[in-house]
């Protein structure tokens, strides 16, 4: 048995599929492909196979990540080529590696997220000098509301880098990147609505997300998963 660590991409085909539905998609793409993965043990085997950090719906990504446990002695790259035959449209391997076979789960290291959320303004601005007081704040509390409970959060314990804007015609894209902590994190929906809300950007409810990156955020350094045992 080897392991093997996948990044994968998550098109537009497959915005709307949950985290669940996107991990299905997987393994059933792994079965079509033939290969030998390794299984649990028990009434309800399943595949030995672990996510990074869940995307929740209507969300897409350059890059996310999973390990395999596979029983076959195959190279790497051919079992990329292999899963990319029968992919469904949207979804793609784009890199991969083997890895020991004791690694710490993906969940507990991937704790840094860039999202780039983009959606039409309502009127021209200058971007620069508009998102100034957010990026210079040293605390923003804001209150986050699930359905368990409902508790006040400081943004900036979240988001600790500028946000950057880029406009393409009467749409903005803005680029965060979102500690991923176990205390929780903070959605890019409601940074965006928080800015509109509180700090006046010109932004409408309507928005699309796209996780460009996930990594491993550990002594001050920012790594692929890939980098990361």
């Amino acid at each position: 048995m080897k392991k093997l660590r996948l990044a994968f991409k998550k098109g537009e085909q497959l915005r709307f599929l949950s985290h669940l539905d996107y991990a299905q998609a997987v393994e059933r793409t792994i079965r079509r492909a033939g290969i030998a993965m390794a299984y649990s043990e028990g009434f309800n085997p399943h595949m030995k196979i672990s996510f990074s950090s869940a995307l929740a719906l209507g969300i897409t990504a350059t890059c996310e990540y999973a390990d395999l446990d596979i029983l076959e002695d195959t190279p790497v790259d051919a079992v990329i080529a292999r899963l990319n035959r029968v992919a469904p449209p949207g979804l793609e391997v784009i890199d991969g590696c083997e890895m020991p076979n004791k690694v710490r789960k993906m969940m507990a290291i991937c704790n840094y997220a860039v999202y780039e959320v983009t959606g039409p303004v309502e009127d021209k601005a200058d971007w620069k000098s508009l998102l100034v007081p957010f990026n210079e704040a040293t605390e923003i509390s804001y209150e986050k509301v699930t359905p368990k409970k409902t508790r006040l959060i400081d943004v900036k314990h979240f988001i600790k880098e500028p946000i950057t804007a880029a406009v393409n015609g009467n749409r903005v894209t803005l680029t965060m990147g979102i500690g991923i902590y176990p205390e929780g994190t903070i959605k890019p929906g409601e940074v965006w609505l928080l800015g509109r809300d509180r700090y006046g950007w010109p932004l409408t409810d309507a928005y699309t997300i796209h996780r460009k990156a996930i990594l491993v955020e550990e002594n001050g350094e920012r790594k692929s998963p890939l980098d990361v045992v």
